[in-house]
């Protein structure tokens, strides 16, 4: 029978410290969802569809993750007998769901939730053999405390009528919205049917089948596909007043009402995005590329979603200064989305080069192509100071493993390493690796052409990127120069770059002066001229370097600000960074 177990916890995955689930011996090729939001309740009721493959013969076990969910049924679908129509349905009571206080006592943080290990009858366990597969279904309902989703009174909302979710799973709360293998070293497909009450409007990480919208004088029913494998964490939901313009010939602006002028203008430039992308990189995979303009609590920069980057409403600079987001989300539908880190351990690989790819967009955004190599510099320069930044902050907590690109996260929570430096080192190290080995900007994308060509939908190590890269190069570089990579002591080590490099910009030497002058004398003489027509990323730029100079630095920077907000009704600049995710 089914019970929350006493004293059983499974071993986290050996593909992935931070899952439990067991993809070494099956593994889900597609998810249906099934769900209804019940915005009184703050719950998702429903059941999902797990389609899942025998990676061995006679697996006993099929073990899930989830986290905070009410599990109330567990089915093996099985096909039709001869003859008839209808789905065989044999309900399973053999399973276990480990308890909280176990996966405490077992020395996992919470994030990584409840398991779920259901144990498959003889019968079925007995054909299930290599290559072969079964359908689970999971009857559930999502709680208030989900991590995953955000639920927002009507108040909070800028049309204040209607109320509002969204979802956010990476890293490891996909767990809290589905049973899943909530890894990134799986990668599956999916489709949903998700009914919600007129007006609202679902939207999802997918295609919507639009002959398919059934609307009821209180319900409308959407459905969704995304034919590409994806990883768990990047299942995606919002659901509310929501209404849409195109931008673009494969690219929709989706926000309440309120917003959708502003949010039209601010990216109309997507599609230069991505053709720019497309010049020197596999054509785009995904179909659509929509974005969701959403509510301010939504807590990051913007979230790569595959088919509808979700963004926060602080990118609306009115100047499209900021607008540079989108390209990172872009980049992320190669790498990240088509090319995965297999555990987050490895997260470089898609921030990494995500942070290289978005540079190389707007270099070749600008038809001066010098002028665009320039801004990209500029782009490199903003990241180096919030990589430094990082780093100053892992020394004052006494958590520098969290500096070295490739991570130890056996029993830790994934987001406790989020930062720049996955970004940043990253990013730096390709530059390194274009610049002082391969000598040639465009004979490295042309490796990152063939590196998103081989490994596109898979999930991959840094072992792989490496062995791709020498493989790759070895009839191109002389073998001298591949040997003197410092593999090891780039990936491993911790605090700054092993090399630094080299990106003076014409665009920050206007911004260094005035960070100078305001350091040196009084910020609290600065006025509104010295920052006339000055970019949001400019001025983000020299505030930075205002309080990196300054002796103060949390005096300084707040000097900076008030001398930015005195003179101004200054609303979109943050302090933060925005120049990629904002993780």
């Amino acid at each position: 029978m089914s019970s929350v177990s006493t004293g059983y916890v499974p071993q986290t995955s050996p593909n992935d410290p931070n899952s439990f689930a067991n993809n070494h011996e099956v593994k889900a090729t597609n998810y249906h969802l099934d769900l209804s939001p019940n915005f009184s309740k703050k719950s998702l009721n429903g059941f999902v569809d797990v389609l899942l493959e025998a990676v061995v013969d006679n697996p006993g076990v099929i073990i899930l993750d989830a986290r905070t969910l009410i599990i109330s049924q567990v089915k093996v679908l099985l096909d039709p007998l001869p003859n008839h129509k209808d789905v065989r349905e044999i309900e399973l009571f053999d399973y276990l769901i480990s308890g909280e206080v176990d996966i405490a006592e077992a020395g996992y943080p919470s994030v990584y939730g409840q398991p779920i290990t259901v144990r498959l009858p003889q019968g079925i366990r007995q054909d299930f053999k290599k290559g072969s597969t079964i359908t689970l279904r999971l009857v559930y309902e999502t709680t208030p405390v989900s991590d995953a989703i955000q639920w927002l009174e009507k108040e909070q909302t800028l049309g204040k009528q209607h109320p509002y979710l969204f979802t956010q799973c990476q890293s490891v709360h996909a767990r809290s919205l589905v049973p899943c293998q909530d890894t990134p070293s799986s990668k599956s497909t999916y489709s949903a049917t998700i009914r919600v009450e007129n007006p609202l409007v679902a939207v999802m990480s997918a295609v919507i089948n639009k002959d398919k919208v059934h609307i009821n004088e209180k319900f409308s029913v959407f459905h969704f596909e995304q034919k590409v494998p994806i990883p768990s964490y990047l299942i995606a939901l919002a659901v509310g007043a929501l209404k849409s313009r195109e931008i673009g010939p494969r690219s929709r602006i989706w926000s309440e009402e309120e917003l959708l002028d502003a949010g039209a203008y601010e990216f109309s430039e997507t599609e230069d995005f991505i053709r720019a992308a497309e010049e020197f990189l596999p054509a785009y995979s995904w179909g659509i590329y929509d974005l969701l303009l959403l509510p301010p609590s939504f807590p990051y920069g913007g979230m790569e979603n595959p088919c509808l980057t979700f963004v926060t409403p602080t990118l609306l600079a009115g100047d499209r200064s900021l607008a540079n987001v989108v390209a990172h989300e872009i980049s992320h539908s190669w790498s990240g989305n088509l090319v995965t880190n297999k555990n987050w351990e490895h997260f470089w690989l898609n921030e990494g080069f995500t942070v290289y790819l978005e540079r190389r967009i707007l270099a070749h955004m600008d038809e001066n192509r010098e002028q665009g190599e320039e801004f990209a510099k500029f782009h490199a320069m903003m990241g180096y100071q919030h990589l430094t930044d990082s780093v100053d902050r892992y020394r004052e907590t006494n958590q520098m493993p969290f500096t070295k690109m490739v991570q130890h996260l056996d029993k830790v929570d994934p987001d406790d390493a989020f930062s720049s430096v996955p970004y940043e080192k990253g990013f730096n190290f390709l530059y390194y690796l274009e610049k002082q080995i391969v000598g040639d900007v465009v004979a490295f994308e042309k490796f990152l052409h063939a590196y998103f060509t081989e490994f596109a939908n898979q999930s991959i190590e840094t072992d792989q990127m490496k062995a791709f890269f020498i493989q790759y190069f070895e009839d191109k570089v002389p073998r001298s120069k591949l040997d003197a990579i410092e593999w090891d002591a780039w990936l491993h080590s911790e605090g700054d770059v092993l090399h630094k490099n080299r990106f003076e910009s014409k665009l920050a030497e206007s911004a260094i002066k005035l960070a100078d002058d305001w350091v040196d004398h009084n910020v609290q003489d600065a006025s509104k001229q010295d920052l006339k027509d000055w970019t949001s990323l400019q001025l983000t730029f020299v505030f930075g370097t205002a309080s990196s100079k300054g002796s103060r630095t949390r005096d300084c920077r707040a000097m900076c600000w008030i001398a930015w907000i005195k003179p101004t009704n200054f609303r979109n600049t943050r302090m933060q960074r925005l120049d990629s995710d904002g993780k």
